[in-house]
């Protein structure tokens, strides 16, 4: 399991309307697809994303990165007039080792929004994995994690409180503390 993040070069704008989300959902979709990659966990923010993702060969983890962060690239110069490095350098990719760290990172990725405050809960953020664990919105991204206590089992169509309440402990956890942590 991993925790990957990329970043927009300078603090640059990546996703500046709902289809630049969209897209960029796209492509993670195909490039998954290809590589055999389980997305349990995401964020798409204005600037940056989180992704966490079960990884069966992480010989592929570079090569799928590079097809999706160049994917983007292209699509972006196309719709925006820009010129130069859209990514800052490499994506960032952690190791999760634990089910407690795991159960964590998720919940900081979920909150991501929140922290930033984009927004006062996150059920109030369309881009992240939130509504498929908290609200049992189906997510075509979503590889469902059902963690040992069986506390993340996705029921289609309904809500999972437990999930929700997990998530809505975090809120007032220290941000800065964890971006340390996490990121």
């Amino acid at each position: 399991m991993f925790h990957i993040i990329g970043r927009g070069n300078n603090g640059l704008s990546l996703f500046k309307s709902d289809e630049d989300s969209i897209r960029f959902i796209d492509i993670l979709l195909k490039h998954t697809a290809i590589a055999n990659i389980q997305i349990h966990h995401y964020v798409i923010m204005q600037n940056h994303f989180h992704i966490m993702a079960w990884i069966n060969d992480a010989t592929n983890l570079a090569s799928t990165m590079k097809a999706m962060l160049i994917s983007y690239f292209h699509y972006y110069r196309k719709r925006y007039p820009y010129k130069g490095h859209l990514w800052h350098s490499r994506y960032m990719s952690k190791h999760i080792e634990s089910t407690a760290y795991m159960l964590q990172c998720g919940r900081y990725i979920e909150l991501n929004p929140v922290h930033a405050k984009i927004c006062s809960h996150p059920r109030e953020y369309p881009w992240s994995s939130y509504h498929h664990y908290a609200q049992g919105v189906r997510d075509p991204l979503i590889r469902p994690t059902i963690y040992p206590n069986g506390m993340i089992a996705w029921k289609s169509g309904e809500e999972n409180r437990q999930y929700e309440d997990f998530v809505l402990a975090g809120i007032d956890l220290d941000y800065h503390q964890l971006k340390k942590e996490f990121e």
